[in-house]
């Protein structure tokens, strides 16, 4: 049996998601672990392959990359993974550890987390230390504390406790691994005995409300951000929960919360507690409701149907200077203005909500965004002061980041072309800027195909069987399409470029181009072996790929 942690763990997913070689150097950076470490890790996932298969290597110069063969075992090894073939890392173990403290209600003892850990006393004492010492350095101001009648607990504002383990889920639900996360999960259940918190039942009523939100808020939610509401609330509401408050105390807790309570979001809020009570005997107070409507209004929202309000009318006036600006300072032009600012306005209502209430928001796309279009990050960047002072707020790089995706989705080209022969589909569940960038993409580089609808997964396949169109692009692998389809990034590389323009010459088959094929056949006559053949193969593919996608970038 496979005994993987969470650094083995990544770089079997890693090497499954490899295309062409890569070097152990490369990947040691890529996963922020030594050569050493990458070669012991695959070590151990050599000796859990079948006897007589290919083992895995590196070849000098050229790197790692799986045949089919050994993908398929790979991937099998993954899904056969469990509770006790998963070795969790110390950090791992810290993340589990905080989440239990956070959420349980009864008393938190040295035993109980042995026994949550699986590991000895003196291990959970050194990770003890080590939790005391990383909330000292952090921006919440939490403590780690213990008594003999309470156990271990965290000591702080219950705002604060909030805040703290929502950016705690969010990291493990964004840079764990499923393994972990469904280990958390189960041991969460195992020890607290909420399991009616974590019900299927629940979370498919929690689904349905939420997709049903558009027509009770005029709003249309982000789906990942509703996705990760659902898994993450039964934790929040579980936190609140574990704190012994006054009258008084909570009292202050509601005040904390009265932004919400003037807004739909709060009256869908109070319908989700009816539907909680009445179905599931979970009965919510007044701070669970207002939590409630807290994320519902700090998520992103795709449609808002509400910008005329006059409550924001001076946050219209603050966007327009903040366009204006940034006009006027670089020359840029934006081909439909309002609708430009109406998704300004959508995203940072948002926004200062999230900031409020202190809810993380990581833009995974920030790094893409800085490299493939840090010009326009950076014209972004030096007007956003304009906007912290009018709101009091600090934007980071992935505040900026967001505004960025919604300005270049709208940017004026200074030549449009309109010959257009193919007709496209584009599906992306990323939220409308990204969906207005990966349009703008696909325009700039695809100039014989007319995109006729930009849609999200769900509103695809709710038109699948009527929707008329030669092939679809997409940013996710879960779409069921009867229609020819092909997966690119959200923020396309020089490869996505290049396989997505091969793709549409080829009506939609992304079977092997002529140039790979030929390819092929010329190195047969100088490498006979069929490994070292695909790796420099896959190398000259890439250097040529990378070529074209730069003149392509000069069109």
């Amino acid at each position: 049996m496979i005994i993987l942690d969470k650094k083995s763990y990544a770089l079997l997913s890693y090497l499954l998601s490899l295309d062409e070689p890569e070097t152990v150097m490369a990947i040691s950076k890529k996963l922020n672990q030594s050569r050493r470490k990458i070669y012991y890790h695959l070590e151990k996932i050599n000796a859990a392959l079948p006897a007589g298969m290919e083992k895995i290597v590196s070849y000098p110069r050229v790197g790692i990359v799986l045949n089919e063969e050994q993908k398929t075992v790979c991937q099998e090894l993954l899904e056969q993974l469990d509770d006790y073939s998963y070795v969790m890392s110390v950090e791992e173990r810290i993340q589990l550890t905080l989440t239990y403290i956070a959420v349980s209600k009864d008393r938190v003892t040295i035993d109980q987390l042995m026994q949550l850990n699986a590991v000895s006393r003196n291990t959970i004492l050194n990770d003890l230390n080590d939790i005391r010492r990383k909330l000292m350095t952090d921006e919440y101001d939490i403590q780690l504390q213990v008594t003999k009648s309470s156990g271990y607990y965290l000591k702080c504002h219950p705002l604060s406790k909030i805040q703290f383990l929502y950016r705690l889920l969010y990291t493990i639900y964004t840079e764990g691994n499923k393994n972990f996360v469904d280990i958390i999960r189960e041991k969460i259940i195992d020890l607290t005995g909420f399991n009616s918190y974590f019900s299927d039942e629940v979370t498919v009523y929690l689904q349905q409300r939420l997709a049903s939100a558009q027509k009770s808020l005029g709003k249309t939610l982000n789906a990942q951000d509703s996705q990760f509401m659902v898994q993450v609330l039964p934790y929040l509401l579980l936190s609140y929960r574990s704190i012994d408050l006054t009258e008084a105390e909570k009292e202050a807790v509601k005040r904390d919360f009265s932004m919400t309570w003037q807004r739909k979001e709060y009256q869908l809020a109070r319908e989700i507690a009816d539907g909680l009570s009445s179905s599931f005997a979970l009965q919510l107070d007044d701070v669970e409701i207002s939590l409630i409507a807290m994320l519902l209004l700090s998520f992103r929202k795709d449609r808002d149907s509400h910008l005329e309000s006059r409550d924001y009318d001076e946050m219209r006036a603050t966007l327009e200077a903040f366009l204006k600006e940034i006009q006027m300072r670089y020359g840029l032009s934006f081909k439909h203005h309002d609708y430009l600012l109406n998704q300004l306005l959508t995203h940072c209502k948002a926004m200062l909500y999230r900031k409020t209430y202190g809810v993380l928001s990581v833009n995974p796309l920030t790094k893409h965004i800085k490299e493939k279009y840090g010009d326009l990050f950076a014209m972004t960047k030096s007007c956003v002061p304009l906007l912290e002072e009018a709101w009091l707020i600090r934007m980071t790089d992935d505040d900026t980041a967001y505004l960025t995706i919604h300005l270049g989705g709208e940017l004026q080209k200074k030549q449009d072309t309109v010959s257009y022969q193919k007709k496209a589909v584009l599906v992306c569940d990323e939220g409308i800027g990204v969906q207005k960038l990966l349009l703008s993409q696909c325009r700039t580089h695809l100039h014989n195909c007319q995109i006729d609808a930009v849609l999200t997964s769900e509103q695809f396949h709710s038109v699948n069987d009527i929707i008329e169109a030669d092939l679809v692009i997409s940013t996710s692998d879960a779409l069921d399409s009867r229609i020819p389809w092909i997966v690119v990034n959200p923020i396309m590389n020089d490869d996505d470029i290049i396989k997505l323009k091969r793709f549409v010459k080829n009506q939609g088959s992304q079977t092997e181009s002529l140039f790979s094929q030929k390819l092929e056949k010329c190195l047969q006559g100088y490498i006979s072996n069929a490994k070292d053949r695909y790796a420099l193969k896959a190398q000259i593919e890439k250097i040529v790929g990378e070529e074209l996608a730069s003149l392509t970038d000069l069109e």
